[in-house]
């Protein structure tokens, strides 16, 4: 909702409540020194909260509907301000005239408030002492909303006491949210009197009219002779008429000559037509509803009618779409008028004119000056290239809508450019990743590390199970992996590369720290606890050997096509070893790690002994064990 109503609320809570109370409330709803600004979007549940937050801080024993009724005759009393109540006093002689002109009214200020999500109302039955009034809103909960609004208007307007009884809901499409109905009763007897005197009626007798001339003047009054069809559509060259079915079963000249080969005619009217206003779903019993409301409906170019219509044939070519799409842009007519049932035909006519914006658009078209009617401004205007409110609005949606378009487009973007980053961090940390990007050479990424550590895990058995079931293998060593990256996301490591069987973690590299034997140490505890969880709550039986070793390396970039972030020297191939000579369900490490585990609390080490490496002879090696909890010595 714009701000406007919420400064309505604002102005007069402060008037009758005071400053404090007013504050307090915005305090409540979290909006806190909080000045609404008119043309700006807030929530629609904030006024809901503010009428929650008035019952509990004004405390005068009134409800949250009792507040909002409150709130819907503040918006009357206040809109003067902005000069609308001009509005309300043209809108008819009589309460009954605006209630019919509510939705012009909406459509109007659309074109001040262009994000406005207006209510749709109309009526559907008059008599001398009330109307029933329909009410759409895709907003819930503002029925008190509008009937504080209805009594502001009827006595500030009008000068009449109105009553408002909601009757029960009757079944409707749920796309369209809520729908109410209310009986507003009132002195309904003048504005009765006076559509009887316009009909022609001679059966005044039932109804007191007041001040309106006599009955025997208006029964001396002669009916007039019937008007043919095509005298209608003469005066009206654009305008359709369908059945109940939505058939349409006659058209204007003009529109027929934009359907080659009178097409136009038994036509589906959704498949040829759509509502622009009021947003309605295309039904006969919406249609019928808006006889009173100025409606407008776009009619599709006939290309885009015949796509549709062939969808199912043969696909559409790409190229040859976006080649008409700029020429269709300009083809698309809007038509504003409005809608009446002719009973004798069983059908609905929609009386409608053309809105051209200029004669440019009018040859978009494909139309003439000739083609518009000689009554009414439609000529006038386009030759003076008057701008028109709907084609201004109905630019300005299209715009709107386009934005949104490339909005989603920027948010694709973004969302695929993360991916990206995401593989691309999985092969090459972000530090290097991201200095290649900014233009670096790979060679210069190569950096030299004094200490690391480095682990090595393998799938003892997984060549067994590989001969019985390879499917089984790919599933097992999917499980394991996925396992052991999410302990990598609990440590500061990182994970090198998966190569068959064998898992690759590096501690202190690519960002140098003094703990990576500490954090390699915990992540290979943690890689055999889970190993032994996941066998025993499984059927899985699955193997692996640790191992892993400090000492210095040479880190870099290597490849082009299919760049990795590998590391080279005497302290890899060391920690491969421990891995190749360690045993199922044991974390084998080097002599370097032992004794800087050895500085660390809490990791108990075992000596395994001399063994034999290839490429580096004899080495005494150990086995990590467990890690324990330091004891906390009591204060004596």
């Amino acid at each position: 909702m714009y701000g406007m109503l919420l400064e309505s609320v604002q102005h007069f809570i402060q008037l009758e409540y005071g400053e404090e109370t007013w504050l307090a409330i915005l305090e409540s709803v979290g909006y806190r020194n909080t000045v609404f600004r008119t043309h700006h979007i807030y929530p629609d549940e904030l006024i809901m909260k503010l009428a929650d937050a008035a019952v509990t801080l004004v405390a005068n024993g009134s409800t949250r509907q009792d507040f909002l009724r409150f709130f819907g005759r503040c918006f009357v009393r206040y809109f003067s301000h902005y000069g609308y109540e001009k509005f309300i006093k043209v809108c008819g002689r009589y309460f009954c005239d605006f209630l019919t002109g509510i939705d012009n009214i909406h459509l109007q200020m659309r074109y001040m408030y262009p994000k406005m999500v207006s209510p749709s109302m109309y009526i559907s039955h008059e008599d001398a002492e009330g109307v029933l009034l329909h009410y759409r809103t895709t907003r819930k909960g503002f029925c008190p909303y509008l009937i504080g609004q209805l009594h502001q208007i009827a006595n500030d307007f009008y000068g009449i006491q109105l009553t408002v009884e909601e009757l029960p809901k009757t079944p409707f499409s749920q796309e369209e949210s809520y729908q109410f109905r209310f009986r507003l009763n009132f002195d309904n007897r003048d504005y009765m009197a006076g559509r009887a005197a316009c009909n022609g009626s001679l059966e005044l007798g039932r109804i007191n009219i007041s001040n309106r001339g006599s009955a025997k003047t208006m029964a001396s009054e002669k009916a007039l002779a019937s008007l043919s069809s095509s005298i209608l559509m003469q005066l009206f060259p654009f305008t359709l008429v369908f059945r109940p079915s939505l058939e349409i079963i006659s058209a204007g000249r003009q529109l027929k000559n934009m359907f080659p080969g009178n097409t136009l005619i038994g036509q589906a009217l959704p498949d040829v037509a759509r509502i622009r206003r009021p947003k309605l779903l295309f039904t006969w019993d919406n249609l019928y509803s808006l006889q009173k409301v100025l409606c407008e409906m776009e009619i599709l170019p006939v290309s885009q009618i015949e796509r549709k219509n062939t969808r199912h044939l043969a696909p559409e070519k790409t190229d040859v779409v976006a080649h008409k799409g700029a020429k269709e842009e300009n083809r698309r007519l809007l038509l504003q008028g409005q809608l009446r049932y002719l009973s004798d035909w069983d059908a609905m006519i929609f009386l409608c004119n053309p809105l051209i914006n200029n004669l440019e658009d009018m040859d978009g078209m494909g139309l003439t000056i000739n083609d518009l009617s000689l009554h009414g401004h439609g000529r006038d205007m386009v030759m003076a290239g008057w701008q028109h409110n709907s084609r201004l609005e109905d630019l300005y949606e299209r715009a709107e809508e386009r934005s949104q378009q490339l909005q989603q487009t920027y948010e694709l973007q973004d969302e695929w450019k993360k991916r990206g980053d995401k593989l691309l961090y999985s092969m090459i940390p972000q530090s290097v990743a991201d200095s290649l990007r900014s233009g670096t050479d790979p060679v210069d990424t190569c950096q030299a590390f004094e200490s690391i550590t480095v682990l090595f895990v393998e799938l003892a058995n997984i060549d067994e199970i590989t001969a019985t079931s390879p499917m089984e293998a790919v599933s097992c060593m999917n499980s394991v992996f996925s396992c052991f990256d999410n302990i990598i996301d609990q440590h500061n490591v990182y994970k090198v590369e998966t190569v068959g069987k064998v898992y690759m973690v590096v501690g202190g590299a690519p960002e140098t720290n003094e703990t990576h034997v500490r954090d390699v140490a915990m992540v290979a505890l943690s890689f055999r606890d889970e190993i032994e969880k996941i066998v025993k709550s499984s059927e899985m039986s699955v193997h692996i050997r640790i191992g892993f070793h400090t000492g210095s390396a040479v880190a870099g970039v290597v490849g082009r096509k299919m760049p990795r972030y590998c590391f080279f020297g005497d302290t890899i191939n060391t920690a491969a070893r421990m891995q190749t000579t360690s045993l199922p369900g044991k974390i084998h490490i080097s002599h370097n790690s032992f004794c800087r585990l050895q500085k660390l609390e809490g990791f108990v080490c075992e000596l395994r002994g001399t063994v034999l490496v290839k490429g580096k002879g004899e080495m005494n090696t150990h086995w990590l064990l467990r890690y324990e909890l330091p004891s906390v010595e009591e204060p004596k």
